[in-house]
């Protein structure tokens, strides 16, 4: 045993041992990779929303399943980018099989290869249209730079606009850019219309007209069919100045918007009045103070968060993605029976009613 005296200084502490090169590239991986998801059974897991606030991820509309190894064909139509997104996707896929490789050879102690493919990882996350601009986006906001962020919003919706990907997430508080009063939050998105002709028909031309500033039959059909190629929004809608005085006790309420604007059908018997379905061209973020006002709202969603550049963003519940599922199931039911009645057509959604 060892003594020393009671008023000896105490020894020095022992350094910490330096970090080794597998330390390092450790380190690199987990700055540079995503995130894993959390186990699916744990009660804090938030369920994967469509379009939810997270970064870009096509599988949100072509599934995890999507065979990567051949084009999207007929059966698989989407939206008329498809053949582009198909592409994207090959380029995504190979940065998750080399991030996949990375982790690999870091475990194996190869850091010669390690080095390498962190080079091509970071090669191919530059040269992808959306990723790095999400990512300085974040970086942005993370630093409080709201008008810098609002720069780089700019830039990332002109190119999603490009790319027929929607500029909204689930969750975001919009507003139409022509109906005053009318505002409400995104519950899910497509990568365009998926209503019938004779729905586009009746809301085109009124959301056509309203926006021109010209009567609503003056709209002609080749204006409607590029109107439906857009990412098209439902809303819940705020439901403030909607309330049925004649009703007030029994919390009914009236329905104040073209009923040719709602994604179902408008029962007047309903507590609630239907969410709306917009188009991308018609929507902006809600920069207004007050909050959304509807029943359903503290249901669906858990909160939000708000900024100055992209205004409030709710984060969606798991009863939200049960809705969800639904209406894909539904739509995926629908899109199969028009492409069973379109006998060949390339667009199975303009026979679906």
């Amino acid at each position: 045993m060892t003594f020393r005296c009671r008023h000896s200084p105490p020894p020095p502490p022992c350094p910490p041992p330096r970090p080794t090169r597998r330390h390092n590239m450790l380190l690199l991986l987990a700055m540079s990779s995503p995130l894993p998801p959390p186990p699916c059974g744990s009660r804090s897991s938030p369920a994967t929303m469509k379009a939810p606030a997270r970064l870009f991820r096509l599988s949100d509309w072509y599934g995890d399943d999507w065979d990567h190894k051949k084009p999207i064909g007929d059966a698989a139509w989407v939206s008329p980018w498809a053949k582009a997104h198909f592409k994207l996707r090959q380029q995504e896929i190979e940065i998750e099989q080399c991030e996949f490789l990375l982790s690999a050879a870091v475990e194996a102690e190869d850091y010669a290869e390690a080095g390498g493919l962190q080079t091509r990882v970071e090669r191919l996350r530059s040269q992808h249209p959306i990723i790095p601009r999400e990512e300085r986006l974040a970086e942005a906001l993370e630093d409080g730079n709201y008008e810098l962020a609002a720069i780089f919003q700019q830039d990332l919706d002109a190119v999603k606009t490009n790319l027929g990907l929607p500029k909204f997430v689930v969750g975001q508080a919009v507003e139409h850019s022509h109906r005053e009063g009318l505002r409400g939050v995104v519950i899910d998105v497509d990568l365009q219309c998926s209503k019938g002709a004779g729905w586009v028909r009746a809301a085109g031309c009124l959301e056509r007209g309203c926006a021109l500033g010209y009567p609503a039959d003056e709209t002609e059909e080749s204006e409607l069919k590029a109107w439906s190629c857009q990412p098209f929004y439902t809303v819940l809608p705020s439901l403030e100045g909607m309330e049925d005085e004649a009703a007030a006790a029994s919390g009914l309420w009236r329905w104040r918007w073209p009923s040719e604007l709602s994604a179902s059908a408008v029962n007047n018997r309903d507590a609630l009045p239907a969410p709306l379905y917009l188009s991308e061209d018609a929507v902006r973020h809600d920069a207004g103070l007050s909050e959304p006002r509807h029943p359903e709202l503290p249901r669906l969603f858990g909160g939000h968060e708000s900024s100055p550049h992209r205004g409030r963003v709710y984060r969606p519940a798991p009863r939200l993605r049960f809705w969800q599922q639904a209406r894909a199931k539904e739509l995926e039911q629908a899109r199969s029976r028009a492409a069973r009645a379109s006998l060949g057509s390339k667009n199975p959604y303009s026979n679906m009613g």
